[in-house]
């Protein structure tokens, strides 16, 4: 006998329970999130998992505002639940090519209520003295922000969708999104069907794959994602701020206090394209070399610093890497993918839209309509303060 639900949610990652959470906490009970393995063992396992509030859309600044209020008050918001939420603070250093972007920037920011501010080379260095601060024009600090663990955050949503009448249902994959008349009736998966006269298609890496079970042509592209774990020199082992470097294109955090995690700002990994069931997952001799190479350069101490361990993962890019958040296709059909590398960070934001236009309709959330899906079609991508440089 089939299973019914009154909405499923395809993807176990940090989107699809952010969903389940926020559907359960409007009063929704029969939520069905299914996932081909298990939560948070796809992109979301991968993450690195920064919370940094450096956007340049209105939409984007008021998302990570309530994201990271989400992060902080986690466990009294879930009952308990944990995301491993550590403030940190965050810097950003840029040279001239970016200085006026980056000022506009915290200005928007500053706009909606975010806490940020400018602040010199000679400021950063003060904040964190290790850093190499010569090739640097201007900066900017946030002291509110961190880093979470991204499994137990995925799963903290998780368990807070069960406790109020959420299902998880593990290993179903989703073969086919079933439909009549224009309508979504559910979904087969390999553990059987699933009526539901509402599906979210919140499975990230595969997101285009299920779109197109429903006629949908999303465009997303996997690429894949490095990043290096480097060890502190014993003396130099001392807590930090993650750093942002728009100089050499790195980003970094602090990864179980002697480490300092490396990743990538670079554009070019866009073309690194990786299918997400069959990618190389570890990284190689001469891609680590060249994280602690860029690391170094901006924490000189570093060069005395060694490679820990690597590893990959992958992002799901849109052409203007900005989300695709909306009800589109078949009646009942709702798309929630194509983050580019930034949907953990906002996923509580994510996750309290996608309750609101499931359960309201499009009008349910003034920041919805940015993110449909046709502006594309009409030629009308999402451009932030740095253009199309990557989202931030």
């Amino acid at each position: 006998m089939a299973l019914t639900a009154d909405v499923v949610i395809i993807g176990g990652g940090v989107t699809g329970t952010s969903t389940a959470f926020h559907l359960a906490a409007r009063g929704m009970r029969d939520i069905l999130v299914v996932d081909k393995g298990s939560v948070a063992s796809g992109g979301t396992g991968k993450s690195s998992a920064c919370v940094r509030q450096h956007y340049t859309t209105a939409e984007t600044c008021r998302m990570i505002r309530f994201s990271l209020d989400v992060f902080q008050r986690f466990e009294a918001l879930t009952g308990g639940g944990s995301c491993g939420f550590r403030r940190t603070g965050f810097l950003l250093g840029v040279d001239e090519r970016m200085r006026a972007a980056m000022e506009a920037s915290v200005a928007l920011q500053r706009g909606v209520g975010i806490e940020t501010r400018l602040v010199s080379p000679a400021e950063m260095r003060e904040i964190e003295p290790r850093l190499r601060i010569e090739d640097l024009t201007a900066g900017c600090y946030e002291p509110d922000s961190g880093y979470c663990n991204p499994a137990e955050t995925a799963q903290g949503f998780a368990r807070a969708a069960r406790e109020r009448g959420a299902r998880v249902m593990e290993d179903a994959e989703v073969l086919a999104v079933l439909t009549q008349g224009g309508r979504v009736t559910g979904v087969r998966t390999t553990k059987g069907e699933i009526h539901a006269p509402r599906v979210v298609n919140a499975a990230g890496l595969w997101g285009a794959r299920i779109g197109a079970m429903v006629g949908l042509e999303i465009p997303i592209t996997v690429c894949r994602h490095k990043i290096s774990i480097v060890s502190w020199p014993e003396p130099a082992r001392r807590p930090h701020p993650m750093v942002y470097d728009f100089v050499t294109n790195i980003y970094t955090r602090p990864e179980l206090g002697e480490h300092i995690l490396v990743g990538g700002l670079d554009v070019e990994e866009s073309h690194d394209l990786a299918d997400p069931d069959r990618y190389k997952e570890s990284v190689s001799l001469d891609e680590s070399t060249d994280a602690l190479a860029r690391v170094s350069h901006r924490f000189p101490v570093l060069e005395e610093g060694r490679i820990a361990r690597g590893y990959a993962g992958c992002f799901d890019v849109t052409p203007d890497w900005h989300p695709i958040l909306d009800r589109v296709g078949p009646e009942g059909s709702y798309v929630a993918v194509g983050f580019s590398g930034h949907g953990f960070k906002l996923s509580p934001a994510v996750g309290n839209m996608m309750a609101a236009l499931v359960t309201d309709g499009p009008g349910g959330h003034p920041d919805l309509p940015a993110f449909r899906l046709s502006r594309f079609a009409e030629g009308k991508p999402i451009h932030g303060t740095y253009g199309d440089w990557l989202m931030s």
